[in-house]
């Protein structure tokens, strides 16, 4: 690891922190760079501005989620069992996420920027779902309804929709169930 990529690593990780107690709306490289313990010369060279800290951010936390998921989630499994799987990992993932539970509370404006707007690197949906695909189209048993990028982008916005508004008279089985049902023609 080189020393440029630890101090990027210190700085993702200081911002998620940050974000967890403060939100995004206050946050800065500045504060950033002091709470990773670098120059904040060093945190506008790795990131260069809020934009890009937001983005690297966002991309960094979908990966550790989606590393995590990929090992927990049996990929041996049906499909109909691996979109279940999937979809209670998240949900329960996204609960547990302390910068998502603070900007779901207070600052929701930014997640739906972060969700629904911006190129495919910047939109949380298909950048999600891209990752999401190849657990989808894992195993091929001919049940999905859909391709399996859209599959997976069914379930990512089920997710999404569940873990922004957590007041709900389904439970997450239920939930888990419905995202199953929704990308498959038939039970395995």
């Amino acid at each position: 690891m080189t020393s440029s990529t630890r101090s990027s690593e210190e700085l993702l990780d200081a911002a998620v922190s940050l974000i967890a107690e403060s939100g995004l709306d206050g946050l800065t490289l500045t504060t950033v760079a002091e709470r990773a313990g670098v120059s904040r010369a060093t945190a506008y060279r790795e990131l260069g501005d809020k934009k890009a800290l937001v983005s690297a951010v966002g991309r960094h936390e979908i990966g550790r989620m989606v590393a995590t998921a990929y090992s927990t989630i049996d990929l041996f499994a049906p499909a109909t069992e691996i979109a279940r799987s999937a979809t209670l990992f998240a949900i329960r993932y996204l609960r547990e996420h302390a910068a998502f539970d603070y900007l779901r509370t207070h600052e929701p404006a930014w997640l739906l920027t972060i969700a629904t707007h911006g190129q495919s690197e910047h939109n949380l949906v298909e950048t999600v779902a891209a990752f999401a695909e190849p657990l989808i189209a894992a195993r091929d048993d001919k049940t999905l309804a859909l391709p399996p990028r859209q599959a997976a982008e069914v379930i990512v916005r089920i997710v999404l929709s569940h873990a922004l508004l957590r007041d709900s008279s389904l439970t997450d089985e239920q939930i888990a169930d419905t995202a199953a049902r929704a990308i498959t023609t038939r039970k395995n």
